[in-house]
């Protein structure tokens, strides 16, 4: 089965936390170097799914942040501990969450990799163009937000939110963020294999507008055994950082959309310094 794409269906299943061990939880990334920049997490549960552990906090701000790419230099990055730094605060998300680990790494996205995430959906194309050609490399941070239930044992942590970070020249970002973009609108549905089973997945863009330099949510629905799951992930591009921000238990799209501004905000006036 392939990693990375399966995040919904696998996080219908809670993830267990090793709380003696002090470890928070890790899922995929689909876009990371070893393909896991964010537990991209297991793409959360549904967003229609209502935790019964502390309530989430749902934004009230904007949903704006602005553009940098005027106001930037074109070449500057950030450490991935540069990155780590400016994640938002499990507190933004709800009352009584923890933060789970926090990766910092190297990313890279090149071709083959995100040929072998994709592969349910390359039927008999060898050699597709809406993969792209290029090969990015950059820096990453993520974490994730949960609500741990303690009365199973082992206790089970419940997945709010994952947010990550990736640092790349502004043009590589632009480039990346499109080409992650395109491939979803090539890949709208496809079917894809399950140990027990076979799954539909289906995806959905649309656009953000007065978010970022370019933005667009991901719009996630997984079909299982008669169960179909929904996650909605906000993709912000502020200059040459991609900000994502993908909902879990008691998070809805408005929620996914509102924090990822937030932390767009941050990006600009926290990492490049750019007031206003």
């Amino acid at each position: 089965m392939r990693t990375g794409r399966l995040r919904a269906v696998m996080a219908a299943v809670p993830v267990l936390v090793g709380l003696l061990a002090g470890c928070g939880t890790q899922d995929d990334d689909k876009a990371s170097a070893a393909d896991k920049p964010v537990p991209e997490t297991s793409r959360s549960a549904s967003a229609s799914a209502t935790p019964s552990g502390p309530g989430v906090v749902l934004p009230t701000g904007p949903s704006t942040a602005p553009g940098l790419d005027a106001a930037v230099a074109p070449r500057r990055t950030f450490t991935a501990d540069e990155l780590k730094k400016n994640l938002l605060p499990e507190s933004v998300f709800g009352r009584g969450l923890e933060r789970g680990e926090v990766l910092t790494m190297p990313f890279e996205s090149t071709r083959e990799q995100r040929r072998g995430q994709w592969s349910y959906c390359l039927d008999s194309e060898e050699n597709p163009g809406w993969l792209g050609t290029a090969a990015y490399r950059g820096t990453t941070a993520s974490s994730h937000a949960q609500w741990v239930d303690r009365k199973p044992q082992p206790p089970q942590g419940h997945i709010v939110v994952t947010q990550s970070l990736v640092s790349l020249p502004v043009a590589a970002a632009r480039d990346l963020q499109r080409v992650e973009r395109d491939i979803l609108r090539h890949c709208p549905e496809f079917a894809s294999d399950m140990e027990a089973g076979t799954a539909t997945e289906r995806y959905r863009v649309e656009p953000l507008e007065g978010l970022g330099d370019e933005a667009y949510l991901e719009v996630q629905e997984i079909a299982y055994e008669g169960d179909t799951r929904t996650s909605y992930r906000a993709h912000v591009r502020v200059g040459g950082v991609l900000v994502r921000v993908e909902s879990g238990e008691g998070a809805d799209r408005d929620a996914a959309v509102r924090w990822a501004a937030r932390l767009a905000r941050n990006v600009g006036s926290d990492l490049y310094e750019v007031s206003g």
